[in-house]
C-alpha cells in the first residue's frame, strides 16, 4: 500500500489580516491547512470545531470563456446536467435508461442532419418533396418526444439534492461564471463522509440524463433574463459593443448554439475541464483535517489528471475611441457606462477597488448623493465590474456604472453628471478621510466574510483557483491599505476616459396609441 505522503503534500499555514478601524488595530485569524493530491487537486481546509456544521466550496476552473462557437452555452449547461445524478442516484434502472439516452441520440443526430439538408431541398425548387422532409422531420421529433417520455419512467427526479437535504443540507447550489464553475452547499459536521462520496461520484460517473428537456430548461433561461427584458437586452448589447475579440463578449448564450448542443460534445466538455488537476474545493467548519485527508485520499484521488486544454490565447485589443449602442425596447430608460481595466492581478486593480467604494458603496457614495439625493436626476445608480469575481477576473475586464433616470429625464443629461463626478476623481485627490472610510468598509467585509464558514470557503476556492495561492487574499488587502490619494487620482485619470469607454442606451419605445392619446 502506497504511503499518504506519496499522494499528499500538506502544507499548514496561519493567515493574520490587520485590520485597521477607525484608527486601531486588530488581527484576524484564518488557520489554514492545504493538502494537494498527486492528480493535482487541491483541499484547503479550515477547523471551527464546536460549530456543528461545515462549508464546501468547489471552484472548477471552466466558464463561459472556454466554450467554442458551436457550443456557446457549454459550461451553464453542464452546471444544469451535474444536478441530475450519477449512474447511481437519479436512476431506477441505468441500463435500461442508458439505452433510451443512446436511441434518442441517434435519432437527434438524423434530426439535426436533416435539418441541415432543408435548405438545399428547398433550394432544388421540388415543393412536393421539400414538404415532404419536412413531415418526415416532424415524424422524427414526434418519435423523440415519444422517447424522452419513456426515459422519464425510469428517472428519480431531484433525488442529488433530496439525498443532500434528508441529511440536513442548506444552500445547495451553483453558479456559471466566465473563468469557473462554483458547487456550494453546507451540512452537519458529521456528514462529511458522505460529502465526499456524493462529490467524488459527480465527477466519475455523472448522467446527463433528461437532457432535451433540460435544454429546453436552459434556453427559457435566456427567454426570461435577456429576450423579454429590456435592461437584459441593453447589457447583452453593451457587452458585446464593448469586447470585441475576448470571450467575454458573450454575455449569455446563443439560443442557435444552446438548442442544438449534443449529449456526446457535452460529455467531451466535462471530461476535459472537470479535472482534479482544475478544481479546488474549500472546506470550513466543524471538521478534522485529519478526516479530510483520508477522505480525499480514498475518495479523490483515483480520479485521473487530465491534460490541461488550451489557453485562452485571445487579447481584446486596446480600444482607440468612445463605442457607443442604443437598444429600442418597451422598458424604462437605462444607461451603462463601461470602461476597459486589468485582470486581477494587474497593479491597478486595488484602487479600483476602493475607487468602486467611494463612487458607489451606500447613499453617502459620491454617485449617489450627487445624481440620486442632490441633482435628482436618478432613480438609482450603482456600479460593478464584469465578468466581476470578487479578487478580480482572470482576463482584462470592465467596469460599469449602470443608471436609471427618473421620469422625464434625458439620458444624455444624467451621462454628463456621470461625467463630472468621474472628473472630480481624475482631478482633486480624494481626502484621507474618504480613503480611510472606503479601507474601513472593505477591511470589515472582508472580515464578516471571513467569519461565515460558507464566505470563507468561498474566498479560499476562488482566490487559489484565480491566483493559484489562497494567500493573494492577504496580498490584496495590503495593496489597498498602501494606496494613496495620489495613486487614486492616476488610475481615475488613465482609465475614465473618452477613448477607453463604451456607453449603452436604453431607448423606450414610444407606442402609436400613446401618442395618439396625448393629443
Amino acid at each position: 500500500m502506497k504511503s499518504i505522503s506519496k499522494f499528499i503534500a500538506l502544507f499548514v499555514v496561519l493567515l493574520t489580516v490587520s485590520v485597521f478601524e477607525t484608527g486601531s488595530a486588530m488581527e484576524f485569524q484564518i488557520p489554514a491547512q492545504e493538502l494537494k493530491l498527486d492528480n493535482g487537486l487541491v483541499v484547503i481546509v479550515v477547523e471551527r470545531p464546536g460549530t456543528g456544521v461545515f462549508s464546501s466550496y468547489i471552484v472548477t476552473a471552466v466558464g463561459s470563456a472556454n466554450e467554442k462557437p458551436g457550443s456557446i452555452g457549454a459550461a451553464h449547461f453542464l452546471e444544469h446536467m451535474l444536478f441530475k445524478g450519477t449512474k447511481s442516484i437519479g436512476t431506477k434502472d441505468y441500463v435500461a435508461e442508458q439505452e433510451l439516452m443512446d436511441k434518442q441520440d441517434s435519432l437527434w443526430n438524423r434530426i439535426d442532419q436533416a435539418r441541415q439538408q432543408s435548405r438545399y431541398i428547398k433550394l432544388a425548387g421540388d415543393e412536393g418533396a421539400y414538404q415532404k422532409h419536412l413531415n418526415w422531420v416532424s415524424q422524427m421529433e414526434a418519435l423523440l418526444d415519444s422517447l424522452i417520455a419513456d426515459e422519464a419512467l425510469y428517472v428519480v427526479k431531484n433525488e442529488y439534492e433530496e439525498l443532500y437535504t434528508r441529511r440536513g443540507a442548506v444552500g445547495f447550489n451553483a453558479s456559471t461564471g466566465y473563468d469557473f464553475t462554483d458547487y456550494i452547499v453546507s451540512l452537519p459536521a458529521n456528514q462529511l463522509h458522505t460529502w465526499f462520496v456524493m462529490e467524488a461520484d459527480r465527477m466519475k460517473n455523472p448522467v446527463l440524463r433528461e437532457f432535451y428537456p433540460e435544454r429546453e430548461v436552459v434556453l427559457e433561461e435566456r427567454r426570461l433574463r435577456i429576450d423579454n427584458e429590456g435592461e437584459g437586452k441593453l447589457f447583452e448589447q453593451f457587452i458585446g459593443t464593448a469586447f470585441i475579440a475576448h470571450p467575454y463578449q458573450l454575455m449569455w448564450e446563443w439560443k442557435s448554439d444552446q438548442g442544438n448542443i449534443k449529449r456526446e460534445a457535452l460529455k467531451k466538455f466535462h471530461h476535459q475541464f472537470y479535472a482534479p488537476n482544475r478544481t479546488v474545493i474549500g472546506l470550513v467548519g466543524d471538521i478534522k483535517f485529519s478526516d479530510v485527508e483520508a477522505f480525499a485520499k480514498k475518495y479523490w484521488s483515483d480520479i485521473p489528471r487530465q491534460p490541461e486544454p488550451d489557453p485562452i490565447y485571445t487579447v481584446e485589443p486596446k480600444q482607440l475611441g468612445e463605442r457607443r449602442v442604443d437598444v429600442n425596447f418597451d422598458a424604462s430608460p437605462a444607461l451603462y457606462i463601461g470602461f476597459h481595466k486589468g485582470a486581477f492581478d494587474d497593479p491597478d486593480e486595488a484602487a479600483f477597488v476602493v475607487l468602486d467604494r467611494i463612487l458607489a458603496d451606500g447613499r453617502s457614495s459620491r454617485l449617489y448623493k450627487s445624481l440620486v439625493i442632490g441633482q435628482q436626476l436618478c432613480s438609482n445608480i450603482g456600479t460593478e465590474a464584469f465578468p466581476g469575481a470578487e479578487q478580480g477576473d482572470l482576463y482584462p475586464s470592465l467596469y460599469i456604472i449602470s443608471a436609471y433616470p427618473k421620469d422625464g429625464v434625458d439620458s444624455r443629461i444624467v451621462e454628463t453628471a456621470i461625467y463630472e463626478e468621474l472628473a472630480k476623481l481624475s482631478t482633486v485627490p480624494v481626502s484621507a478621510r474618504e480613503l480611510q472610510k472606503a479601507r474601513n468598509n472593505i477591511q470589515a467585509d472582508f472580515i464578516w466574510d471571513a467569519y461565515d464558514n460558507d464566505g470563507l470557503a468561498q474566498k479560499l476556492a476562488q482566490y487559489q483557483s484565480t491566483a493559484r495561492d489562497w494567500r493573494y487574499m492577504l496580498t490584496r488587502m495590503e495593496q489597498i491599505e498602501k494606496l494613496t490619494p495620489d495613486a487614486l487620482q492616476s488610475v481615475a485619470a488613465k482609465y475614465f476616459t473618452k477613448e477607453n469607454r463604451t456607453v449603452a442606451t436604453l431607448v423606450p419605445i414610444v407606442r402609436a396609441d400613446a401618442t395618439e392619446g396625448g393629443e
